[in-house]
């Protein structure tokens, strides 16, 4: 993130830092209006920022302090009163730019002065108004004041009109890029406010989100959490994706994203990320309980919280496949043991505190009790007349027992962990066919 502000002396004094840098107004233009978004890769939004009257999901975002945003405006800007139009050039190009300069036209008034920039990939520069408060009128060229809601013909006085329909007047913004520039049209009348000085004329709030230039004005932004459900194994990952835009469905990148898990087995886990070219930003996690987690994000700006929709991950235990679960005496639950859940020396293989299992027994058992657990028992057959699946997962919930009987045909075993256990190449659903694998969590 850069953020670079140019200080705010008297105008005399801004005029001739003016000068001394060599920035240059834009004179020469290449081109007549153009896209919004060039084949070049470059993108201009133009926005209005009113603090005056907050709401927050209109607030330019985004704005001063933002990821990859270099900003020249007022500041700080949780104390400066902004009352003024702003514009953004976003550099979507596979290279570095250089934003020589910016000029914004509301028919005779033109602002202009702003430093130059430099943006890499994916990173953008705002220019708005350098000082706090707003401006009756034409103040320009100097960008002290922006305030173009308040601009009408040939620069006059416009503040608090409100004709039917808008005054009519598109500003245009000249971007000089390496040197070239370009002239974009705001025909949605984004910088001026449609033509109408909302503020006293509707008592409301005159924001508008940032818009690509040439479109209507996208007043508001959604933030957009997916997939709405999900369901993954113990240890594996589960990915969120947020997309921020405009309320004409208009991706904004550069915005910090919030990422929290609300309520669930993970409560509390946190990440954030900066929305890309697409408005997007991801979380990826992983769990080591079960259980289904709740989770949200939200874009936090100068005057409040966009929050999103909330998702649901819900994180699941895999036993052996075809209902039933192999087994570990409970001598052998240390976490990151190579262990021996089934084979023909099972008996002797797996200790348990209460003794030595029964020697038909090889380690599958297979009752009624599909989702086994802690305190629970199970029951099975001997030998592998239950029927061992002719494969097993990778990562596979096992039995710990601590003691294990047999009465006739039957054998009955107590449960007093289950463990994860990531598997060995090699089993058979024949005992001569050993199993092995690593303990790598418990889950209860």
């Amino acid at each position: 993130m850069e953020e670079r502000v140019r200080p705010l002396p008297a105008r005399r004094s801004k005029l001739g830092l003016v000068a001394i840098l060599g920035i240059l107004s834009v004179a020469t233009a290449v081109s007549a209006a153009v896209p919004a978004a060039a084949s070049n890769g470059i993108g201009v939004f133009v926005s209005y920022a009113d603090s005056l009257r907050v709401e927050s999901p209109n607030f330019p975002t985004p704005w001063a302090g933002s990821p990859g945003t270099i900003f020249y405006g007022c500041t700080p800007a949780t104390t400066c009163v902004y009352d003024g139009a702003a514009v953004r050039v976003v550099n979507n190009s596979g290279s570095a730019v250089t934003v020589n300069a910016i000029a914004v036209h509301v028919d005779t008034c033109t602002y202009t002065g702003w430093p130059p920039a430099v943006l890499q990939p994916g990173m953008n520069v705002i220019v708005t108004q350098l000082a706090s408060g707003a401006f009756d009128g034409c103040s320009g060229p100097s960008p002290d004041h922006f305030d173009l809601s308040d601009v009408g013909s040939g620069g006059r006085d416009f503040s608090g009109q409100c004709p039917e329909g808008g005054n009519g007047i598109q500003p245009t913004v000249d971007v000089t890029i390496d040197g070239t520039t370009t002239t974009y049209t705001d025909s949605g009348q984004v910088l001026n406010t449609e033509g109408i000085d909302f503020g006293p004329c509707m008592n409301s709030n005159e924001s508008i989100q940032w818009t690509l230039i040439g479109s209507k004005p996208c007043r508001g932004s959604l933030l957009t959490l997916a997939p709405p459900s999900q369901s993954h194994p113990v240890l594996s990952t589960a990915t969120v994706t947020a997309t921020f835009t405009n309320s004409c469905n208009q991706p904004l990148s550069n915005a910090a994203v919030q990422f929290t898990v609300s309520n669930g087995p993970n409560a509390g886990l946190t990440g954030s990320g900066a929305t890309n070219s697409a408005g997007q930003a991801t979380f990826t996690y992983s769990s080591t309980h079960t259980g289904t987690d709740t989770l949200k994000a939200s874009v936090t700006n100068l005057f409040g919280s966009i929050p999103s929709n909330n998702v649901t991950a819900s994180w699941t235990i895999s036993f052996a496949p075809g209902g039933g679960a192999f087994v570990i005496g409970d001598r052998e639950n240390v976490m990151g043991a190579h262990v021996y859940w089934w084979g023909a020396q099972w008996w002797k293989m797996d200790p348990m505190t209460s003794g030595l299992a029964p020697a038909s027994f090889k380690g599958y058992e297979l009752s009624n009790n599909a989702s086994p657990w802690c305190g629970q028992t199970w029951t099975t057959r001997p030998g592998n007349s239950p029927h061992p699946p002719s494969s097993v997962p990778g990562l596979m919930a096992v039995i710990v027992s601590s003691h294990i009987t047999k009465s006739g045909s039957t054998i009955s075993g107590d449960i007093v962990h289950i463990v994860l256990v990531r598997t060995d190449p090699g089993y058979g659903p024949n005992p001569g066919h050993r199993g092995f694998g690593t303990i790598v969590d418990t889950i209860c």
